[in-house]
């Protein structure tokens, strides 16, 4: 494992990690229910969601021939960054660097997308805005073939 560089940028806006949600909740749930019920809180400025990418349930498919298809690894960035501003990620394993960033895809007006289907072990990253500023908090990991879906803080 490369040692990475330890002169980041950090800026003032908090990074957590919430608990998965599973399916079964995620289907309860209200189309509008954005804000997750943790009362605005600073500190809970980042919600992780990991999938097993073996659960079609979500999608409903039945999961039948993923043998033929290689798993996606997904990293879904939720939050505005402001107008003319993108997503970074940096990180180890499926051709991520700890030196450069890899930009995500903006998939809407809040959304931001890095997916993989190289990965054969787990994928430990950060996001950066704009290549340089450095998401507050602990790296994230997930494992090859799930997605994760999150909401850096700045």
């Amino acid at each position: 494992m490369k040692a990475r560089k330890s002169n980041r940028t950090e800026s003032r806006f908090p990074l957590s990690v919430a608990k998965p949600e599973t399916a079964s909740q995620k289907n309860g749930r209200s189309a509008g229910g954005a804000g997750g019920g943790n009362g605005g809180s600073a500190s809970a400025a980042l919600h992780a969601e990991v999938r097993d990418p073996g659960d079609r349930s979500a999608e409903g498919g039945n999961g039948g021939s993923a043998s033929a298809e290689r798993p996606v690894t997904e990293v879904v960035a939720k939050g505005d960054v402001g107008f003319g501003n993108s997503l970074f990620i940096r990180g180890e394993g499926d051709g991520l660097s700890w030196d450069r960033g890899t930009p995500l895809a903006c998939t809407g007006p809040s959304t931001w997308v890095w997916s993989a289907t190289q990965a054969r072990d787990k994928v430990v990253f950060k996001l950066l805005l704009n290549d340089q500023i450095w998401a507050k908090g602990e790296d994230i990991m997930v494992n090859a073939g799930q997605r994760v879906e999150i909401v850096p803080g700045f």
